[in-house]
């Protein structure tokens, strides 16, 4: 094989690889895409570090948490470290639930470009005072 095949094979595969880390991604059947309450995050986003050059996408969904989780689950890799991290309490006391899903081959989501987190309910505001009754689904990729 010649230096050139070489390269284009080393090339091909590359690709190969960046497409199959992304290809099993999905919006969950029947969620919607949430575009008023997107720009809004993109907005609280500009006064997070961490958050600089994300895109992000925000969809909901009726469906119940676990149902959404298991369809993550068997399509993304959880990020193990995240479920160390407790999810913040309600003004009511109860538990928000949430969960991290890479679609990048990244060993977490500090690291990723391509991640998502579910959550329920949906905590449309920081001060915790719009809460909804939909599981959130929130995709972040990272130029």
């Amino acid at each position: 094989m010649t230096r050139v095949g070489s390269l284009l094979g080393a090339a091909f595969l590359v690709i190969s690889l960046a497409v199959s880390a992304t290809a099993d991604f999905a919006v969950y059947p029947g969620a919607q895409r949430e575009k008023q309450l997107e720009q809004k995050l993109a907005q609280l986003a500009k006064n997070d570090p961490n958050s600089q050059g994300v895109e992000w996408e925000l969809y909901l969904s009726s469906d119940p948490f676990q149902k959404i989780y298991e369809f993550y689950k068997a399509i993304g890799v959880e990020d193990e470290a995240m479920k160390k991290i407790p999810a913040p309490a309600l003004p009511s006391g109860a538990a928000v639930q949430w969960a991290f899903f890479i679609f990048d081959g990244a060993k977490s989501i500090r690291s990723s470009k391509f991640w998502l987190k579910i959550q329920h309910p949906l905590v449309a505001d920081p001060t915790f005072k719009d809460i909804r009754d939909f599981t959130s689904i929130q995709v972040a990729r990272k130029q």
